[in-house]
C-alpha cells in the first residue's frame, strides 16, 4: 500500500565509529590515531579513538568497527588478536599494519580488509582508512521509514536499487519476501545521503547499489538477480568511471 504523504519520511541514522589501533611500538600508536585524527575532521562520521601497545590491555567486549593491527608483537600474533576480535563482532573492519609480506595469507583467513606495509604508511594509511569507514557505513547504515505511521528500519545492504516515479520513490529489496517499499521523497536528496554508501545515481530515477552490480555497459546495468537497468547515455563516460573508481576501493589490495 502507498503510504500518506504526510506521515512519510526518510531518516538516515548516524552514529560514533570505534577505531582500535594496537601496536607493540606506542610511537607507531600514536602516530597513527594523529594522522586519523586529521582525517577524522574531513568525514560525516564521529571516531573514537583507543590505542594500545599491549594486546592483554585491550577490552575485547567493546564494539570495534575498526580495528588496525600489527602482526608481529612479540608474544602475541597480530593475527590472534584479529580471531578474538572477530569472534565478538563478525562485522569489524580489519587493517593489518606491518613488515612482513608473508603474513598476508593469514590475513585472508580473519577476512582482513587490507594489508598494510609499514614502507607504504604514509602514502596508503589514509586511502586505506578511508574505504575501510566507507565499508563500516555500508554494513551499518539504516535507513528509517514512516509509513502510515509504522516505523521500518532497512539496513543498507538489503537494498538492490531505488526508483523514482515523480514524487514515488521505490525502494527494492533483496529480500524476496518483502522485495519493495514505496514512499514519497526526492530522489535528488536521497542520492546525496546515499551516495556516499556505495549507490550510484545511473540516470534520473534509478540509484543502484554498486556492491550489487554484475554488468556495467553502455545499454545496461545488470544488478543480482539479472535485473537490468538502462543508464544514462549522455552520462554513461562519467557514470563508468565512477563504478570503476568505487570497485577499485572496494578490492582487497597490498
Amino acid at each position: 500500500m502507498l503510504c500518506d504523504k504526510k506521515h512519510s519520511h526518510v531518516q538516515w541514522r548516524d552514529f560514533k565509529m570505534n577505531v582500535l589501533v594496537c601496536d607493540d611500538d606506542q610511537q607507531i600508536v600514536d602516530s597513527i590515531i594523529e594522522e586519523l585524527k586529521k582525517k577524522s575532521e574531513e568525514t560525516h562520521v564521529a571516531l573514537r579513538f583507543y590505542g594500545f601497545s599491549q594486546p592483554s590491555q585491550i577490552d575485547l567486549s567493546l564494539p570495534y568497527d575498526i580495528a588496525l593491527l600489527d602482526i608481529d608483537m612479540g608474544e602475541t600474533n597480530g593475527i590472534e588478536l584479529a580471531r578474538k576480535l572477530r569472534a565478538e563482532n563478525g562485522n569489524i573492519v580489519i587493517i593489518f599494519i606491518t613488515n612482513f609480506i608473508q603474513y598476508a595469507p593469514e590475513g585472508f583467513e580473519v577476512q582482513a580488509f587490507r594489508y598494510l606495509l609499514k614502507a607504504d604508511f604514509s602514502a596508503k594509511l589514509d586511502s586505506y582508512f578511508d574505504s575501510a569507514v566507507q565499508e563500516v557505513l555500508q554494513r551499518k547504515q539504516l535507513v528509517t521509514i514512516s509509513i502510515n505511521s509504522e516505523i521500518i528500519d532497512v539496513p543498507v545492504n538489503d537494498i538492490l536499487y531505488l526508483e523514482s516515479h515523480r514524487r514515488i520513490i521505490v525502494m527494492h529489496l533483496l529480500d524476496e519476501k518483502r522485495p519493495a517499499y514505496q514512499f514519497y521523497g526526492n530522489i535528488t536528496e536521497l542520492s546525496e545521503k546515499i551516495e556516499p554508501l556505495g549507490f550510484l545515481r545511473i540516470q534520473k530515477s534509478y540509484l543502484v547499489n554498486m556492491h550489487y552490480v554484475e554488468i556495467f555497459q553502455y545499454n545496461k546495468v545488470q544488478l543480482r538477480g539479472g535485473l537490468c537497468l538502462a543508464p544514462s547515455e549522455k552520462n554513461y563516460s562519467e557514470l563508468k568511471q565512477k563504478y570503476l573508481h568505487w570497485r577499485g576501493k572496494s578490492r582487497w589490495m597490498l
